[in-house]
C-alpha cells in the first residue's frame, strides 16, 4: 500500500498498521484522540462539574444562612428588649386578670357599675367557670333597664374597669315606659353577657 491512490479501505488490516498509508495514520490517530478526548470528559471531567454545582449550591444556602445568623446576630440586644417588653406586658395583663377568690369583689365593681350610671338591675348571676387553652372564662349574665345614654355611660365604666372585663351577647328591647326624670325618652331594657377571665397559672385546665 505505497500509493494513496491505490488505497481501498478493505485493504485495511488492524493488525499490520505500520503498512498503512501516512494520511490514513493521521486520520485514524486524530480519530482516536478525539475518542479519549470525550471519553475522559465523559467519565472525569462532567462528574466533576456536578459536583462543582452541587457545591455552589450549597455555597450559596451556606453564605445565605450566615447572612441570616448576622442579621440577627447584630440585631440581638434588639430582640432581647423586645422580648422583654413583651414579657413585661404579658405580666402587666395577667395582673388585669381577677384570681378566683376576686370574682365575687368583680361583681360588686359591674354593680357599682350599672348603679353609676343610673341603671336599674333586674339580675346578675354567674354561670360558672368555662376552661379554655390557657385560662378560665367566667360568664356573667347581667338584665339592665335605663336610658340610651346610660347604658352607653355603664359600657364606658366597664370598659374603664382596673381589671379586664368584656360586654357580649346584648340584646335591647323597648320597655315601652319613659325614663324616670326625662321627658320622651323611653326605657330599654338590655340583656348582656360580661366575661371576666383568669389565668391557668396552675395548669388547671390540663388537669
Amino acid at each position: 500500500m505505497s500509493s494513496l491512490q491505490d488505497f481501498k479501505l478493505e485493504d485495511l488490516d488492524v493488525n499490520n498498521m505500520g503498512v498503512w498509508p501516512t494520511p490514513v495514520k493521521a486520520v485514524f490517530g486524530a480519530i482516536v484522540f478525539i475518542l479519549v478526548v470525550v471519553g475522559g470528559y465523559v467519565l472525569f471531567v462532567s462528574d466533576d462539574e456536578d459536583a462543582l454545582a452541587a457545591a455552589k449550591n450549597t455555597e450559596r444556602e451556606l453564605k445565605q444562612s450566615f447572612e441570616t445568623k448576622q442579621r440577627k446576630a447584630v440585631h440581638l440586644d434588639a430582640y432581647r428588649d423586645q422580648m422583654k417588653r413583651i414579657q413585661n406586658s404579658f405580666e402587666s395583663l395577667l395582673k388585669q386578670l381577677p384570681q378566683s377568690s376576686e370574682v365575687p369583689g368583680l361583681v360588686d365593681e359591674i354593680s357599682y357599675a350599672i348603679t353609676g350610671a343610673g341603671l336599674e338591675l333586674d339580675n346578675i348571676s354567674l354561670k360558672g367557670e368555662i376552661a379554655k387553652e390557657i385560662y378560665f372564662e367566667e360568664p356573667l349574665d347581667i338584665i339592665i333597664s335605663g336610658g340610651y345614654h346610660q347604658i352607653a355611660e355603664f359600657v364606658s365604666r366597664v370598659s374603664n374597669m382596673p381589671r379586664i372585663v368584656t360586654l357580649h351577647d346584648f340584646e335591647i328591647s323597648n320597655t315601652g315606659r319613659e325614663v324616670f326624670g326625662t321627658e320622651g325618652e323611653m326605657m330599654l331594657k338590655m340583656t348582656i353577657t360580661a366575661k371576666t377571665y383568669r389565668y391557668d397559672e396552675g395548669g388547671e385546665v390540663q388537669q
